[in-house]
């Protein structure tokens, strides 16, 4: 058993999940985390999702989401196969979550992901600054499900194969959804952060709280310079070699109630 195996074995304590790390079938299998099922595709980016999210501790995961923020309305842009979401549900019970994912592929597993938990609403669809139906550019990591971007020029994607998929304005979703307020935004759109954020009402993401996501080399400084100017502290973790990165926009009211271990996360 490989390095990479045994890793996984340890965190989820299941020898079938550990060996599907190495299976390239993309078959649909399941783990069971907290008495529920999680359909992955073997060999695929939706297990290390699953590693990185729900199986490695709460300091150590892909995302951290202090408690401190309390949110009662989340958005989950770019929802993937849902991984996120039920992290967010079994770590924020109390509040609804509303999942965007406008490929279809993904989606589908996502409802599956989902249908678990009342408070997570799902939506197949992309936000963004305009409606209409766009292009979406496929990973050329065949393993990558997640790595479907709007954005071919930014690197990492096929620039000959692509899907169609739907997109919505996000001002036009939130008013159709009844929502005027955010408490938390997770974002994860291979590069169409900038694009979504900058679209919404300044009144609605001044009020936001927390915003946790991963940026893609689009326009990302532009996006992190705007959000600290409606007062937003910003946290980047960034490799000069890597044009992804994970950042943490936080208000002041929230990150004065942090531990300093919570801030050294950051």
């Amino acid at each position: 058993m490989s390095s990479l195996s045994l890793k996984y074995l340890f965190k989820s304590m299941s020898f079938s999940f550990a060996k599907d790390i190495r299976n390239k079938t993309n078959k649909l299998k399941t783990y069971i985390w907290n008495g529920n099922k999680v359909y992955y595709r073997t060999g695929s980016s939706d297990m290390t999702l699953i590693y990185g999210i729900l199986l490695k501790s709460k300091y150590k995961s892909e995302y951290f989401f202090p408690k401190q923020i309390n949110p009662k309305v989340i958005l989950d842009i770019g929802g993937n196969i849902g991984i996120t979401s039920i992290y967010l549900a079994s770590i924020f019970p109390e509040a609804t979550i509303y999942t965007f994912e406008p490929f279809h592929d993904n989606f589908e597993i996502l409802k599956k992901n989902t249908q678990q938990y009342s408070n997570i609403k799902v939506f197949n669809i992309g936000l963004g600054s305009k409606n209409g139906d766009f292009k979406v550019y496929l990973s050329d990591n065949p393993k990558n499900f997640g790595g479907v971007s709007f954005y071919p020029k930014i690197g990492g994607t096929k620039d000959e194969s692509y899907i169609k998929c739907e997109v919505k304005n996000i001002n036009e979703i939130l008013k159709e959804l009844n929502l005027n307020a955010l408490d938390l935004i997770k974002i994860d759109t291979e590069g169409s952060e900038y694009d979504i954020l900058y679209s919404l009402q300044s009144e609605i993401l001044r009020d936001t709280s927390w915003i946790t996501g991963e940026l893609h080399g689009n326009q990302d400084f532009e996006l992190l310079s705007y959000l600290n100017s409606l007062g937003f502290s910003i946290s980047l973790n960034k490799e000069i070699d890597n044009r992804m990165c994970i950042f943490h926009a936080g208000k002041p009211e929230i990150i004065s109630q942090l531990s300093r271990k919570e801030i050294k996360i950051l």
